[in-house]
């Protein structure tokens, strides 16, 4: 009997060691950091999701709304936390008002810049028929999706030459990672982030569908990118050698979508 009573004792002080010991590993787990850049042709639509939150860069075009809500229903994504429109191009903004009505939204977020045009009006239709919250963000933005911490940069003039340099900057913080997604950024923009203190950047979304600007091999030689993602192009684009020469691997989206999944250590490409 006191054999049977110190294995038991034993294997009670055993248990209980452990349980101190994987509680903390527990509680500090990070969650899985799943991205998917939507396959849309000639627009732009990212899905980013961690834990239980989730977030929508862009929207395509009109033509891609089926699709789009179709796609996200395959995520089984029935609220979205934040929509984020980087800037009002038809090829980024095309499917908001699609996709505000069909999902319960948490906030909508928008650049500043708007051209009085019907699928503007049609989102803010929408928006005003939902009672969605609906930030125009003028200062930068800080928020976090679940474990995610995501700040969204403005930009820093009140007029640009191009309505591509409108875009909101959007860098994801994620573990020992760090994620950066470009928007339509051309020339000014890129001048605009050059001084800022930017991390290495383990994952970017180039900005402007890879198309080259003065500012480009600056911008790249600053973040250092180890892996890139173009939208648009099947191939090719006109700064795929200024990533190369920075070591940077380099990924296009066109037709097909492209996954990335994350745990905050390593980023693993589908």
């Amino acid at each position: 009997m006191q054999s049977k009573g110190f294995k038991i004792g034993f294997l009670f002080f055993v248990g209980l060691l452990l349980f101190f010991i994987i509680r903390p590993l527990l509680s500090e787990a990070k969650e899985e950091t799943k991205i998917v850049f939507f396959g849309l042709g000639k627009a732009d639509s990212i899905y980013i999701e961690n834990g239980n939150e989730n977030l929508l860069i862009d929207t395509g075009l009109k033509e891609d709304r089926e699709a789009l809500i179709l796609k996200l229903q395959a995520l089984r994504v029935k609220k979205l936390d934040y929509v984020l429109l980087t800037h009002p191009d038809k090829d980024h903004i095309g499917g908001a008002s699609y996709v505000l009505e069909h999902f319960q939204i948490g906030e909508l977020i928008q650049s500043k810049h708007f051209k009085g045009t019907k699928r503007e009006a049609r989102i803010q239709k929408v928006v005003d028929q939902k009672g969605i919250k609906n930030t125009i963000a003028t200062e930068d933005q800080s928020f976090e999706v679940g474990t995610l911490k995501v700040n969204v940069i403005v930009p820093q003039k009140e007029s640009y030459g191009q309505d591509n340099d409108y875009s909101l900057i959007t860098l994801i913080e994620d573990g020992d990672l760090n994620y950066l997604f470009g928007g339509d950024a051309e020339e000014e923009r890129l001048a605009e982030l050059l001084p800022l203190d930017l991390p290495v950047i383990d994952l970017y979304k180039v900005a402007h569908h890879g198309r080259e600007n003065k500012n480009s091999e600056a911008f790249i030689q600053k973040i250092v990118p180890k892996h890139a993602v173009i939208t648009n192009f099947n191939e090719t684009s006109e700064i795929d050698d200024l990533l190369r020469a920075e070591g940077t691997t380099i990924r296009h989206v066109f037709d097909t979508d492209l996954t990335v999944l994350s745990d905050g250590k390593i980023v693993k490409i589908k």
